[in-house]
């Protein structure tokens, strides 16, 4: 039986693990004869001595369907992005060293979340993987997008970036020390389909990476959260009360205080993506937040949910936010333009992943080889 699958969806990469069950994953090996770009992904994967409890909820354990443990992340300084979480997120430290591959550095980080739930983050500052020679213009590009939209305080200063995030219900960021150290932190603000305007959601880049963070903002919670970011995005009124209706699930299926409840990846086309997660990974429709079909001038997305954890993948169109020289349209085209899975061949942007857990690899690959999807 396979351990370790990994398959694209567009441009996003999913690994499909079924070696991180029981309380703790194996010790690191001490053999790297056949470190191979491909290799060393699921090397760090099932190689590290970590807890490997559900994020939603132990329960899941028990279920059928895949859930989230972690993230490979691409980062043009491995160590310094790593530093950053640890600095700044009380609950994170640094894991043990992980063994060397060529291709690379690589770091880990251990995200606590509570109730025994963790998110493992592993950043990897890729060298001999192909495609890797343009991952430093990409990753710069994309800071450079998030110091205009910080820098812009007309109502479109948000940018398209920021749509690959994670997403949870709180986290312990200390957002105060962050902003007083001059780093770039955000707060949302929508203006809703009915006129109101809604302040939703903290947000800010890991430096060195392509990667956001989003915490949903409390009642109450205190004001000082860093420059705004407006979106007349179209949003509709009408999710706001689900979002509160979806957080009260969480509390009912046992979630942490800190839940992950959401994988966020900025997409062309957001229903080859959920066609993707529906037909594979047998999620189910979620509640958007915008408008479907598509409105000319709004963000447009797809949702889909995984029934019984709850946690949730959006793919999000939002053109009104991108640049034409720095669209997401044209990264996605750069990376097909390397992207192989067909011939084997790994790619540095591969390294951008979401890890699901799942009892059993081959369902999943009968359902790939049934569609002619390409995977390694």
């Amino acid at each position: 039986m396979a351990c370790i699958l990994l398959v694209s969806i567009q441009i996003l990469l999913l690994i499909l693990a079924c070696c991180v069950w029981g309380p703790v994953l194996a010790e690191v090996s001490s053999s790297e004869s056949a470190c191979v770009a491909e290799e060393c992904t699921a090397f760090m994967q099932v190689n590290v001595k970590v807890k490997a409890t559900s994020l939603i909820s132990r329960a899941s354990e028990e279920s059928d369907e895949p859930y989230p443990v972690g993230r490979t992340i691409l980062a043009t300084n491995a160590s310094a992005a790593a530093a950053w979480m640890v600095k700044y997120y009380e609950n994170a430290k640094l894991l043990p060293d992980l063994p060397g591959c060529a291709i690379g550095e690589r770091v880990g980080v251990e995200h606590e979340l509570g109730i025994g739930g963790t998110q493992i983050l592993i950043f990897v500052t890729a060298s001999d993987a192909i495609g890797a020679d343009s991952t430093g213009q990409v990753i710069d590009g994309t800071h450079t997008a998030e110091i205009e939209a910080f820098g812009n305080w007309s109502p479109l200063n948000y940018t398209s970036w920021f749509d690959n995030h994670d997403g949870f219900q709180q986290t312990t960021f200390n957002y105060s020390a962050a902003v007083d150290d001059g780093e770039l932190v955000g707060t949302t603000f929508h203006y809703l389909d009915n006129g109101e305007e809604f302040r939703s959601n903290l947000v800010h880049f890991i430096p060195n990476t392509m990667h956001a963070i989003e915490q949903v903002v409390h009642e109450g919670q205190a004001e000082n959260l860093g420059e705004y970011l407006y979106l007349n995005d179209c949003m509709l009124s009408s999710s706001i009360i689900g979002n509160a209706d979806r957080f009260q699930e969480f509390q009912k299926l046992g979630a942490s205080s800190r839940t992950w409840w959401k994988a966020s990846f900025a997409v062309v086309d957001p229903v080859a993506a959920y066609s993707f997660a529906e037909r594979v990974l047998g999620a189910e429709p979620g509640v958007a937040q915008y408008p479907w079909p598509p409105v000319e001038g709004c963000t447009a997305e797809t949702v889909a949910r995984f029934p019984e954890s709850g946690f949730e993948l959006h793919f999000v169109s939002s053109p009104a936010y991108e640049k034409p020289e720095n669209s997401i349209q044209e990264f996605t085209e750069m990376v097909l333009s390397v992207r192989n899975l067909a011939a084997g061949v790994f790619d540095a942007y591969m390294y951008n992943s979401l890890i699901m857990a799942v009892k059993n690899l081959d369902p999943y690959i009968e359902r790939l080889r049934a569609q002619s999807r390409d995977f390694l």
